[in-house]
């Protein structure tokens, strides 16, 4: 039987990349959209027909509530593993030195980077309650470290401390759906290029989000020996404290 897997953020980047990824697994897959100027799912789309396309806003229960409901329809009523990958990143100016600081900009970055992934999971839980593999999958990032966060004085304030806050909330979720038999994958994928509109790549950064999703969608749809231990792993199989 087909599995069924929903991913956010998945207009560019790493969120297409693990689109491509799964359904060349055979999966069904349905990618969040939020970016109205990128069309690169609609030309994946038009290869693969077991793609949907959601609209879908992580910061906003009724867009996630109507993507819930289309995915309900699609896939049976069945989901089998949630990627959220939908983040907020920016440059903003919030520095100590250089007020004043923008503080809304930290409430943004926390709606979409920690609490939309909350969201996510809350209002999927029917559907996800219905599989067996019940695979809950969260990108997070080294800057979410706080024990290595010792050198970074750029007043980057919105993106880590979102980031952390995605840990805390993975280790919550993790303490309370475990035992209903959920497991956990929490990752960090690197510096990836940033991929544009026409899907060129940006000559900053080191990876492209292809070669990484490979290996992240390898490690979120395999099965671990230690799935009551929740660790957040990088893209080169490390482990990393957070």
């Amino acid at each position: 039987m087909m599995k069924n897997v929903i991913i956010t953020g998945a207009d560019r980047g790493l969120g297409l990349s693990l689109c491509k990824e799964y359904l060349g697994r055979g999966y069904r897959v349905f990618a969040g959209k939020y970016l109205q100027e990128y069309e690169l799912l609609e030309a994946l789309r038009a290869q693969n027909k077991n793609l949907h396309i959601l609209p879908l806003d992580v910061a906003n229960r009724n867009s996630i509530t109507a993507a819930r409901e289309t995915v309900r329809t699609e896939a049976g009523g069945v989901l089998d593993m949630l990627i959220s990958n939908a983040a907020l990143m920016g440059p903003v100016n919030c520095s100590l030195y250089e007020p004043p600081m923008d503080l809304e900009a930290v409430w943004n970055s926390f709606s979409v980077n920690a609490m939309g992934a909350a969201r996510m999971v809350e209002l999927f839980l029917p559907l996800l309650d219905k599989s067996e593999m019940k695979r809950l999958c969260f990108v997070s990032s080294e800057v979410s470290c706080i024990t290595l966060m010792k050198t970074s004085r750029d007043g980057g304030f919105p993106y880590p401390m979102s980031k952390a806050a995605l840990n805390m909330c993975v280790r919550l979720m993790h303490n309370q759906l475990y035992p209903q038999g959920y497991t956990f994958r929490l990752y960090h994928p690197g510096w990836m290029k940033r991929v544009m509109p026409d899907g060129s790549r940006g000559e900053e950064a080191v990876y492209d989000p292809d070669h990484i999703a490979g290996h992240a969608a390898a490690y979120f749809e395999a099965s671990l020996k230690d799935e009551q231990r929740l660790v957040m792993f990088d893209y080169l199989g490390q482990e990393w404290p957070f």
